[in-house]
Parts: structure tokens; C-alpha cells; sequence
């Protein structure tokens, strides 16, 4: 019996390796996204925790009668949370409260108004300095 390889059809060894070499490198490159992208869905989350940290702060300060709040630092990059199990342990925040006029830039003088000023910081989940998120706010006596 003669075979006449002419006329197979089909698909030979060589194809079949080719086709499965480009689909490896293929799924590969799917596969190097997945960390990247978890580690920036993880940024976003931290950045999300400290706006909420930075807000309850805030309120806290603004719950107060104008006289008891402080002017100046109050805070300096201290930890939200002491306890090392704590989500927020690695948070640290810094607390400003300045005299402002009605341009509000810094002054000597009160007229009635305070800026005050939270800087929450955290480490960066990429290779890179911390991260930082500050909300700011003026308060009056009146």
C-alpha cells in the first residue's frame, strides 16, 4: 500500500507547535497584567481609606467650638492606629490649623477664620515614595 503525501491534508507537527508557541507567549503577556493591575486596584483602595480617615478627622475638628480649636501642628505624621494588626496601622497623619484673612493666606491676625489642613500618608504599594492625600477646609467663628 502507497501512501501519496501530496494529496493529506491536515495539519502537521510543525504547525501544531507554532500555533501552541504563539498562544504561550500570548497568554503569558495576559497573565503579566494581572499583578499590575491588582496592585493598582490596591492603590486606589488605600487612597479611598485615607479620603475617609482625612474626612473623620476633619469632622472631628469642625464637631468643636471655634476658640477649642488649636492653632498650629497638632499632629505631625502620627499613626492613626497603634495597634500593628489594625488596617490603618501603616496611615500615619499630620494635622495644621493657621490663622487665614478673607484671601486666605496665612496671617497673624484673627479676623474669625482658621485653615485648617490634614495630610494623610501611606506606602506606596509600587516601588516609590510614599503616598499622600491632604484635604483642607476653613472654619469661622461665626
Amino acid at each position: 500500500m502507497k501512501i501519496n503525501l501530496k494529496n493529506q491534508k491536515g495539519i502537521g507537527l510543525i504547525e501544531v507547535l507554532i500555533s501552541l508557541s504563539i498562544l504561550g507567549v500570548g497568554i503569558l503577556g495576559l497573565l503579566q497584567a494581572f499583578p499590575h493591575g491588582t496592585s493598582i486596584e490596591r492603590d486606589i483602595e488605600l487612597t479611598t481609606i485615607s479620603q475617609h480617615l482625612a474626612q473623620s478627622k476633619l469632622e472631628e475638628i469642625v464637631s468643636l467650638s471655634y476658640s477649642e480649636v488649636l492653632l498650629g501642628q497638632t499632629e505631625d505624621k502620627v499613626r492613626v492606629d497603634t495597634d500593628p494588626n489594625s488596617s490603618f496601622y501603616d496611615f500615619k497623619r499630620s494635622t495644621y490649623v493657621n490663622l487665614v484673612d478673607e484671601n486666605l493666606q496665612t496671617t497673624e491676625t484673627n479676623i474669625g477664620m482658621k485653615k485648617v489642613l490634614i495630610t494623610l500618608y501611606w506606602p506606596s504599594t509600587f516601588l516609590g515614595p510614599d503616598r499622600s492625600y491632604s484635604l483642607t477646609t476653613v472654619i469661622s467663628s461665626r
